[in-house]
């Protein structure tokens, strides 16, 4: 792998908002010669939070090395490791992050000069409550908590700390990188897949010139291998290394569940937390 030297590709999002799918829709795009995905494909798009990409702070600073699981050290490294990115294949580095980009101590998860362009998945903050309190097992009123604090840190498997902070401002951290960016809902995923995968071919072609040999055939087969009920049923034959224990990483990728899993006093909550955010993204 050679060392970057153009920029990242982000595909960013809070959690439960569809960062997996996407990644599968991406790396069946990029990395498959016909646009079948298998989960193998996933390898392409990296967590940028894992150890592997700060084994270089060893040879600067070995006490700041053992202490990377302290974000107020880690966030001192976070733009020089991009810059030590490399790329897999193709022109792209592509990294996936749950991370918000915002500051720490003064230093900024990512900027302008590291970034090559951005992909942002965003989800009615209500459906996050549900799925996100599924996933970690815990009831809902606790990952409310969770997603309107602004101090939450959260560690995913060997990853080092990742800073989400309110649900709202991780949205508008990501929204004001200018860079070619794309905003995604995942309720515009769910019902107009086909339309939103198109945009994103062209999004790619526009702004990078990108060119994707017989890109019919291949759409076609990133929308059946890719599809929300195909990857479910791929992880419950073959398992999948991002889910929990006893607990369906694909569990139901639907619309509005809030409805039926919230009650008033947490609907309330979530829309008074994040009212100017939902507003803008028309989810009130």
């Amino acid at each position: 792998m050679d060392k970057i030297n153009k920029k990242i590709f982000w595909i960013a999002s809070y959690p439960k908002s569809g960062n997996t799918w996407m990644r599968a829709i991406i790396s069946s795009l990029f990395f498959t010669k016909d646009g079948i995905f298998d989960f193998k494909h996933l390898k392409s798009i990296r967590n940028f939070d894992r150890p592997e990409n700060y084994k270089f702070v060893e040879s600067i600073d070995t006490k700041d090395y053992e202490d990377l699981k302290n974000l107020k050290v880690i966030s001192r490294y976070w733009t020089e490791a991009q810059k030590n990115a490399s790329i897999i294949d193709g022109d792209f580095a592509f990294f996936k992050t749950h991370n918000a980009n915002i500051e720490v101590d003064n230093y900024k998860y990512t900027n302008e000069e590291n970034t090559m362009g951005l992909i942002y998945l965003v989800r009615d903050p209500r459906d996050v409550a549900v799925s996100y309190a599924k996933h970690k097992g815990i009831n809902i009123d606790e990952i409310i908590e969770i997603i309107t604090n602004e101090k939450t840190i959260t560690f995913s498997g060997d990853s080092y700390p990742v800073l989400l902070t309110t649900w709202d401002h991780h949205y508008f951290s990501w929204s004001s990188l200018s860079v070619p960016k794309m905003i995604i809902k995942f309720e515009d995923l769910v019902q107009n897949t086909e339309e939103i995968i198109i945009k994103i071919i062209n999004f790619f072609i526009d702004n990078f010139n990108c060119r994707f040999n017989n890109i019919n055939t291949k759409l076609q087969n990133i929308l059946k291998t890719t599809s929300f009920e195909n990857l479910k049923n791929n992880e419950k034959k073959y398992g999948f290394s991002e889910s929990r224990k006893n607990t369906l990483f694909f569990r139901k990728g639907e619309i509005k569940q809030w409805e039926k899993e919230l009650d008033y006093l947490q609907i309330k909550k979530i829309d008074r937390s994040f009212n100017k955010a939902m507003k803008k993204l028309n989810y009130l």
